[in-house]
C-alpha cells in the first residue's frame, strides 16, 4: 500500500480514527481490571503453553468454557511473552476490531453516519471499557461474531457460497470461543429471510457452507 493510499484511507476514517484513539487513551487510563474469573483464565492460557490443554492447575481442572480462545491467548502469549497486562494487550486489540467491524456493519446496512454513531456509542459504553480492559474471552467471541455477521452481510447480499463458507468459519471461531456467539445466528436468519434465495437447493447448499465449520470444529475438540 503506497503513502498516498494510506494518507487517504486517513482522510476517510478520521472519525472512527478519533473514536480508536479515544478508547485506547480511556482504557489505558483504567489500566488492567481483574477479578477470580480472569486469573482462571490466565491459568487455562497458561495450560496450553505447558499441557496443550486449557487446564488451569491451579484450581485443579480443566475449563468449563469453549477451548479456542484460551489458544489464542496462548499462542499471544508464546510471541509477545506471559501476564495479565500482556494478554489485557490482545483484549483491547480485538476491542478495538470490535469497534471497526462495528462501524462497518453500520455502513454497510445503513450508511457511513450510522456506523459512526454505532461505533461512537459501543466504543464508550462503559461495558465495552471494562471488557477491553480485562482479561477474558468475552471480547474475543464479540470480535469473531461482529466480524462473522459482517461476511454474512455480505454473503446474503451477493448470494456467495464462498462468503457463506468465510463466515460459518468465523461462527465457529466466535463459538468455539464462547457459546454466547449462537445470538450471532438470531439477525443472520433475518437476513436471510430478507434476501431468500429463490431456489430452495440454494438455500440449503448455502446453509450447509454456513455450518460445515461450525460442526467440523465442534466434532473435532469435543
Amino acid at each position: 500500500m503506497t503513502v498516498s493510499r494510506v494518507r487517504q484511507l486517513l482522510i476517510d476514517n478520521y472519525s472512527l480514527l478519533a473514536i480508536l484513539v479515544g478508547v485506547v487513551l480511556i482504557s489505558v487510563s483504567i489500566g488492567p481490571f481483574g477479578n477470580a474469573d480472569t486469573e482462571w483464565e490466565y491459568e487455562a492460557a497458561l495450560g496450553v503453553m505447558r499441557w496443550g490443554v486449557p487446564y488451569a492447575s491451579t484450581f485443579g481442572n480443566m475449563m468449563n468454557q469453549p477451548p479456542l480462545g484460551f489458544y489464542v491467548e496462548a499462542l499471544f502469549f508464546i510471541c509477545f511473552g506471559a501476564s495479565i497486562d500482556i494478554g489485557v494487550v490482545l483484549v483491547t486489540l480485538m476491542g478495538l476490531g470490535s469497534i471497526i467491524s462495528l462501524y462497518k456493519i453500520g455502513d454497510v446496512l445503513y450508511g457511513k453516519p450510522t456506523g459512526l454513531v454505532a461505533a461512537a456509542l459501543f466504543a464508550l459504553s462503559p461495558w465495552e471499557l471494562i471488557l477491553s480492559c480485562t482479561f477474558l474471552i468475552d471480547v474475543q467471541c464479540l470480535f469473531f461474531s461482529l466480524l462473522c455477521l459482517l461476511t454474512g452481510i455480505y454473503a446474503v447480499r451477493r448470494d456467495s457460497l464462498k462468503l457463506f463458507l468465510v463466515s460459518g468459519a468465523l461462527f465457529a471461531a466466535a463459538f468455539l470461543t464462547k457459546l454466547f456467539a449462537v445470538f450471532t445466528l438470531v439477525p443472520l436468519l433475518l437476513l436471510l429471510v430478507y434476501y431468500r434465495p429463490k431456489r430452495l437447493r440454494r438455500m440449503l447448499g448455502l446453509l450447509g457452507a454456513f455450518f460445515l465449520p461450525g460442526i467440523f470444529l465442534t466434532f473435532l475438540w469435543y
